[in-house]
């Protein structure tokens, strides 16, 4: 067997002996979220000036003022899970933001529907995402929802974004990409 067959061959086998067996629990992020949630304060509901200057903060995301603007939008500790990481610092958050930041072309929010729960706040968003995969630009666009909870400061202590990655980035990415878009189909 040739190495072009036998790369392929390895990587199935170990994403399929990944998935052989089911995981005992706590369940990780499920479990998680519940915990975090569990143990956030009860939150205040921000005033809509808060909410517009957290939906800029995204509408780009911009790595070169990032560091200036997460202090006031992010309270210490936190937690995030964006269904790709769970961080509990603003200095995790502020590096993984970066990093996002830096590895993209461009990304934007736009927010299709504020609501409130007399807790939280729900954010309806519209996801875009332009980044070079293999010497071509590509546009990843995805919807989801973010739960957020603030303090009495106005900061959010609470994120939780639903969406799914496999419909937005994970598709565009080699290998990974068509196994989702398979499975998906089956």
């Amino acid at each position: 067997m040739n190495l072009s067959m036998t790369l392929p061959l390895l990587l199935l086998a170990v994403l399929l002996s990944a998935c052989s067996s089911a995981p005992k629990g706590p369940y990780g992020y499920t479990d998680q979220y519940q915990n975090a949630l569990a143990s956030a304060d009860s939150g205040h509901l921000p005033d809509p000036g808060v909410i517009d200057r957290f939906i800029t903060f995204y509408n780009p995301l911009n790595a070169a003022t990032l560091a200036e603007q997460i202090d006031s939008i992010y309270a210490d500790p936190v937690y995030f899970n964006d269904t790709l990481v769970t961080l509990t610092t603003r200095d995790a958050l502020a590096s993984h933001l970066q990093a996002t930041a830096e590895g993209l072309n461009s990304m934007s929010l736009t927010v299709n529907k504020v609501m409130e729960d007399g807790t939280d706040i729900y954010l309806r968003w519209v996801m875009e995402a332009r980044f070079t995969l293999l010497g071509s630009e590509r546009l990843s666009r995805t919807i989801g929802i973010s739960q957020l909870r603030f303090n009495a400061q106005g900061k959010v202590i609470f994120q939780q974004d639903f969406w799914d990655s496999s419909q937005g980035v994970d598709q565009h990415l080699p290998l990974i990409g068509p196994m989702t878009r398979w499975l998906r189909k089956h």
